[in-house]
């Protein structure tokens, strides 16, 4: 399993919202993330993750599309119990340097300069080219806006391939 960091936190909704769903949230807050916490939320927070504890659940997913190299794979963003990540498959693209691994705040990056013009943007490092499965843990549950997972070239700043995740699974 690959561990890595985000360059900053604020990409991730406060703690008291987790127990909502992101659907639920972008619904509720109008994409913000406003929490109070009542007697009962703590309570509340602790069954919901304990009956999820042991399940893995898909909440976003998708395939990878070429932008300037063959590539093949698909993502999915996932959460076990309070614990966010997300799980690259069969991820490989066709060139020899380094790849990064790089989550945005795009509904999609169909270009290198669409990429550059995303406010929010996180390295999680490199990818494991041609891995059968390469976990990259999150801090915490994402934000809503953050809905694209790009392979990026750092050498030459080329944004190789993109994955646009969308709700419900399409894997073959």
């Amino acid at each position: 399993m690959t561990r890595s960091t985000a360059r900053s936190i604020p990409m991730f909704v406060p703690s008291c919202a987790r127990a909502l769903g992101i659907a639920s949230l972008l619904v509720l807050t109008g994409g913000g993330a406003a929490c109070k916490n009542g007697p009962g939320d703590a309570k509340e927070q602790r069954e919901s993750s304990d009956a999820t504890v042991d399940q893995t659940e898909v909440l976003l997913s998708g395939t990878f599309e070429r932008v300037a190299k063959k590539v093949e794979g698909r993502v999915e963003l996932v959460r076990k119990g309070s614990r966010y990540a997300l799980r690259l498959m069969g991820t490989k693209v066709d060139t020899l340097g380094e790849v990064h691994v790089y989550f945005v705040g795009l509904p999609d990056a169909r270009s290198t300069l669409e990429l550059a013009g995303a406010e929010t943007q996180y390295d999680f490092g490199p990818l494991e080219q041609g891995a059968p499965e390469q976990i990259i843990a999150l801090p915490s549950e994402p934000a809503p806006e953050l809905r694209t997972v790009v392979l990026f070239e750092p050498r030459y700043r080329v944004n190789l391939a993109a994955a646009a995740l969308q709700a419900g699974s399409s894997a073959p």
